[in-house]
Formats: C-alpha cells, sequence, structure tokens
C-alpha cells in the first residue's frame, strides 16, 4: 500500500507543474510593419520672394489605411518620435535640386482619439488592452510649410525621409520605426500671371489711308504700336508669356502670313511684335519672358498689299487674342 500510495503521489505532480499560469508580458508593444507617409502627394504651393519669414504657406494632414503597425501588450505603452535629418531653428530646409528653397517644413502628429497635436520630436503614452494593434489610421500625421530666409526656389522639393515614430517593448527593448514621414511630391510654384481686361479687350486704330500709301519697298503702311498691360505678375523671372492672335483659319487666302480682311481688296492685317518686328502668323503662338506687374507688352499692326492691286474700302477685325503664362 505504502508502494501505491508513493506511486499516486510521484505520478501528481507532473500535473501540478504543467498546470501553473504563464505570467503576459505588460507595457509595451512589438512592431508588426512599416507605415510610409507621404508628405506632399503632388501638391502645388505658390510662393514669391516678398513673403515674410515665419509666414506659413501650407498645414495639412491626412492618415494611414487602416494598416496594422504594431501589436501592444496590456498597460501603457510609449510611444517617440523624432527627426531623421538635421533642422535649422527648429525648421527642416526645404531643397530644390539640392538649393535651399527659402522654406522649412515641420511635422506633427495628432492622436484621433482627440488628444493635442505633438510636434516631432516628441514622447507621450497610450493605454492599450492586450493584443490592441496600433493602427495607422490611428493618427492623423502632418506638416507646416513655412517661409524662411533667402530667396525663393521654384520647382520640385527634393524628396527625403525627414521624421519617425517608434515604440518599446515590453523589455524595454526599442522597436523598429514604424512611422516613416517622407517628403514625397511637393512643388514650389509662381503665382499666375494676368493682363488688365481693359487692354484685352481695346480697339485698335490702324488709321485712314489711300491706294499711294502702299507704295513702299514693303508694300505696307506705318506700324501703329499696341499694349497688353499686366495687371499681376509678382515672380516674372524665369516665366514665359505666350500671345496667340487668332486662328489658323484666319489667314489671308493669298498671303497667309497675314490677317484677312472684309472690305478692302487685296489688303490683310499684319501684327508683328516690338523689337525685331518679327511678323506674327495668325494661330501661332509667340513667346515672350514675362515681365512684372505694372509694366506692358507692346505689339504692331499694320495694313499690307497681298497681291496687285489694293482697294479701298472700312473694316472692322474682330480678333480673339490668347494669353498663357508657365
Amino acid at each position: 500500500m505504502n508502494y501505491r500510495t508513493m506511486h499516486r503521489a510521484l505520478g501528481v505532480l507532473p500535473l501540478l507543474v504543467l498546470a501553473a499560469p504563464a505570467i503576459a508580458a505588460e507595457n509595451g508593444c512589438y512592431w508588426s510593419a512599416d507605415g510610409n507617409y507621404q508628405l506632399g502627394q503632388t501638391a502645388q504651393i505658390t510662393v514669391w520672394n516678398d513673403m515674410p519669414p515665419g509666414q506659413q504657406v501650407r498645414d495639412e494632414k491626412a492618415h494611414g489605411d487602416g494598416n496594422i503597425l504594431a501589436t501592444c501588450m496590456r498597460g501603457q505603452a510609449t510611444f517617440e518620435g523624432d527627426y531623421t535629418v538635421a533642422r535649422d531653428d527648429g525648421m527642416v530646409t526645404l531643397t530644390v535640386d539640392g538649393q535651399p528653397s527659402g522654406f522649412g517644413i515641420e511635422v506633427y502628429i495628432e492622436e484621433r482619439d482627440g488628444s493635442d497635436r505633438r510636434y516631432f520630436p516628441h514622447r507621450y503614452q497610450r493605454t492599450f488592452r492586450l493584443g490592441e494593434p496600433v493602427r495607422s489610421n490611428d493618427a492623423d500625421i502632418g506638416y507646416r510649410v513655412v517661409r524662411t530666409t533667402g530667396p525663393v526656389r521654384f520647382g520640385r522639393v527634393d524628396s527625403r525621409t525627414i521624421a519617425q515614430q517608434w515604440t518599446y517593448q515590453p523589455d524595454g527593448a526599442r522597436t523598429r520605426a514604424f512611422r516613416h514621414l517622407k517628403i514625397y511630391e511637393l512643388y514650389f510654384v509662381r503665382p499666375t500671371c494676368s493682363i488688365s481686361g481693359d487692354t484685352l479687350n481695346q480697339t485698335v486704330d490702324v488709321g485712314r489711308y489711300h491706294v499711294g500709301n502702299f507704295a513702299t519697298p514693303e508694300r505696307a503702311t506705318p506700324w501703329v504700336p499696341f499694349y497688353f498691360r499686366v495687371e499681376s505678375c509678382a515672380e516674372p523671372v524665369g516665366m514665359i508669356a505666350s500671345f496667340t492672335f487668332g486662328k489658323a483659319t484666319d489667314a489671308d487666302p493669298v498671303l497667309d502670313e497675314l490677317f484677312s480682311l472684309t472690305g478692302p481688296k487685296n489688303v490683310g492685317l499684319e501684327i508683328a511684335s516690338d523689337d525685331t518686328k518679327t511678323t506674327l502668323r495668325p494661330g501661332v503662338p509667340f513667346l515672350v519672358n514675362a515681365v512684372g506687374t505694372g509694366r506692358s507688352y507692346q505689339f504692331n499692326a499694320r495694313l499690307r498689299e497681298t497681291q496687285p492691286t489694293v482697294r479701298g474700302g472700312e473694316f472692322r477685325r474682330p480678333l480673339l487674342v490668347q494669353v498663357e503664362f508657365f
């Protein structure tokens, strides 16, 4: 009997060991995946040199699509975020073709639980249930672009990762970064330029002539200048203005570099540039360097013989003018 009793006692011991409960880890998270946040996404920011330092030109935020970035244990987890590049006076310098653009950027995170905006670098805590995930749409990631100093450089901002966020495991070890903030496709563009409405809608009087006025080497009347005044163009340097007079169907049937007229016979309307008196063909864009606010583009108009012999008549010739800046 003593043997059997001893045998039973020995048989119970392994069952007691196997049934002992495990202690779950607490207060921390484990990395699951990388979340890449693209700052910009084909955003165009209109800027100019006269902007004062400190002026904000963009403040945008967005969140991810819900992917799991980390899985957390019960309790509190600590989150930290910091920049991966150098800063100047708290801002990351934005560059275009490797040169300072005259603007800086700072990034922030807003947890979607209603907590305050936290700028990078930061450190804060969140409370989790056992197995609760950190998702890419748990927080909004945002950025502010601010005017700094120096000349404005226009174009696409150089793409690079500028900040990241991570957390800590229950054993205190830092996880891999799971939020990566990258300047993706951001552009600094010039303000649009415009021509004053009164000069776009004008009447040019080319004069009254008789047949003898065409007896010149060029078989044409004197040039009459007319102007288009720039209403607004803050950053003309580097921009091109395109002027298109009429359409190809406006061409004279005999001399297609002139505009056809109804009334006079064997006469066409010629339009030319200011400096070289280059003839501007109907419907063909004429490109010239942009000029600043208040300045004007000069063109010239005259009548020119298309073939012998000129016959008189009156005319009024509507002409569509298209002006583009790029």
